[in-house]
C-alpha cells in the first residue's frame, strides 16, 4: 500500500492533555483538504514503546504523489468499527488494548491504521507479529 501523508501530530494517549484537540485540529484540517468519496487512512508510527508512549498519527490518503510504503507482507489483525457510533473508533481501540494487555495479541508496533472508506466504513489494521 501506498500513502501520502497530509498532515500529523505526534501525541500520547495517556500523558498528553492535548491529545483530544490535538486529533480534533487534524481531522479537521484533513476534511478541508480531503477530496470527497476518497478513502482516508489515519496511520499510527514511531512508537516510543508500547500504547502508553507517545507515537506519531498521520493523515493520508491514496491519491497524493510522495509515497509512504507499508509492507503488503506485514501481519495485521483487522478490526470493524461500528460507524454509527461517534465514540466507535475509541471504544475498538480500547477492545484492542484490552486484547494486548490480556496477552491475545502480540502488536509489532511498526504502523497500525485506521481506514475511512468513502462509504463510511471504518477499519482498524493492528501489525501484530
Amino acid at each position: 500500500m501506498q500513502l501520502q501523508k497530509t498532515l500529523a501530530i505526534r501525541t500520547n494517549n495517556f500523558t498528553d492533555p492535548q491529545m483530544a484537540g490535538k486529533f480534533k485540529m487534524l481531522w479537521s484540517e484533513a476534511m478541508v483538504i480531503t477530496p470527497p468519496n476518497t478513502t482516508i487512512y489515519g496511520v499510527y508510527s514511531d512508537y516510543q514503546s508500547d500504547y502508553m508512549g507517545d507515537y506519531t498519527m498521520g493523515i493520508y490518503d491514496e491519491s497524493q504523489i510522495a509515497r509512504l510504503h507499508i509492507s503488503s507482507t506485514a501481519n495485521y489483525e483487522i478490526y470493524s468499527v461500528n460507524s454509527s457510533d461517534e465514540e466507535g473508533v475509541l471504544a475498538m481501540w480500547r477492545r484492542i488494548w484490552e486484547q494486548e494487555d490480556l496477552g491475545k495479541i502480540k502488536r509489532a508496533y511498526t504502523y497500525d491504521y485506521e481506514r475511512y472508506d468513502a462509504n463510511g466504513e471504518i477499519t482498524i489494521h493492528v501489525a501484530v507479529l
